[in-house]
């Protein structure tokens, strides 16, 4: 069977903008914000705000993609970013984000980041 492509959204995110927030903010917007996996893998490295920065920008993405930005009670968490043994990043969705993606017939979600030391960028891909 041929994929179909569902749709594709790019984000780009500011580090310091996500290391400003977790200043202020700390756990009340890191929980909002990212899964505790999330949060271990980005603490585990030397500058986690590069990392935090780009699993927001690939939350971002996948809403970009499915077209229906944060409306609907979709939360932050039910978008989560796991890293292949490899460190390939792979995307799991639950909740609302989980419904959605199944009504549009989602079956597979590409995602790649990249970070530099003011910015991280994500793409994400849905196909059918």
């Amino acid at each position: 069977m041929i994929p179909i492509i569902l749709g594709i959204g790019i984000d780009l995110v500011k580090s310091d903008r996500i290391k400003n927030a977790v200043r202020k903010w700390d756990k009340r917007f890191l929980n909002r914000i990212f899964t505790p996996l999330e949060q271990e893998y980005a603490f585990a490295h030397k500058l986690p705000h590069l990392h935090l920065a780009g699993r927001f920008a690939v939350k971002e993405a996948v809403l970009k993609a499915l077209g229906t930005g944060w409306s609907g009670g979709i939360r932050w968490t039910e978008i989560s970013v796991i890293n292949e043994p490899v460190g390939k990043p792979r995307v799991e969705v639950a909740g609302t984000v989980k419904k959605l993606m199944d009504e549009r017939g989602v079956k597979e979600i590409q995602v790649s980041i990249s970070h530099d030391t003011d910015y991280s960028i994500a793409q994400v891909v849905l196909i059918a």
